[in-house]
């Protein structure tokens, strides 16, 4: 069973919050109409519906701020974390906080201090032919190193900790196949203190938010360390374990997991 009504109910309070992954999570492809199966309104309308409940809904994104602002515009969401964590932005960029994880004094100087770590050379050469840049994306990001590839994650990101410990590496998830790989993950590198479950963190100092109005929604390892944050993380990938107990897996596979949610939310008057 997806819902267990009354375990929910005791964690969560009237929602106000819905801190939310955007692939493969609300969108397919970057399409909000779309799934692998064609086309559909239902997750347009869980938005309209968390919407005109007064739902604040937070995209968390590996995306630049000034990608998420033109969501933002056409869905109607006023506030939003990007880059991984590293940036908090609140009515589309009125307000940013910056969550570098290091004292450095803006972006392009946060990315150079990652690259003169050593840690990007030292991944291509130890796993040569199995992750790269993930352009173009990696080359407009400013903040930090993005790669794509297919790496066995608990392997890289040990040694990632162990030989740079100044630094993390983050899956945040399946993207599409490319030439190279057939069933590929998007991987950030970024500081150590930085990441969604800090930006959130900050989010919640900044507004001062309580626990019980917030959920997570997201399919990847870095989505669901959001759970620590809130009173329920729903997670729509059974590959990605976990064993906090307020994480609740949905089955995602006709990508109507997220409208699932939020009808569920509705029915029981969380809204």
């Amino acid at each position: 069973m997806e819902f267990d009504s009354s375990e929910i109910k005791k964690r969560l309070k009237k929602l106000k919050i819905v801190y939310t992954d955007v692939d493969g999570t609300f969108v397919h492809n970057g399409c909000l109409f779309c799934t692998k199966y064609g086309y559909t309104l239902k997750n347009a309308s869980a938005i309209y519906n968390l919407l005109s409940a007064g739902v604040d809904i937070v995209m968390t994104s590996g995306r630049e701020k000034e990608k998420l602002k033109d969501t933002a515009r056409l869905l109607g969401f006023k506030n939003y974390i990007a880059n991984l964590g590293i940036e908090i932005v609140y009515n589309q960029g009125e307000k940013v906080i910056t969550n570098f994880g290091v004292d450095l004094p803006d972006r392009k100087s946060l990315k150079l201090w990652i690259k003169e770590t050593g840690v990007v050379a030292r991944i291509f050469k130890k796993y040569h032919g199995k992750v790269k840049y993930y352009k173009p994306w990696s080359d407009i990001l400013t903040t930090h190193h993005l790669l794509v590839g297919e790496l066995d994650f608990p392997e890289v990101s040990d040694f990632v900790d162990r030989e740079y410990p100044e630094i993390r590496i983050i899956d945040n998830g399946a993207v599409s196949a490319t030439e190279t790989f057939k069933h590929p993950h998007a991987y950030h590198i970024v500081p150590r203190q930085v990441g969604k479950k800090s930006a959130v963190a900050i989010d919640k100092r900044e507004r001062s938010l309580k626990k019980e109005n917030l959920i997570g929604i997201g399919d990847s390892m870095e989505d669901v360390t959001i759970a620590d944050e809130v009173a329920l993380f729903f997670l729509l990938d059974s590959s990605v374990q976990t064993e906090r107990e307020n994480v609740i897996y949905i089955n995602n596979d006709d990508e109507g997991g997220f409208h699932r949610i939020v009808t569920f939310l509705k029915k029981n008057n969380l809204l």
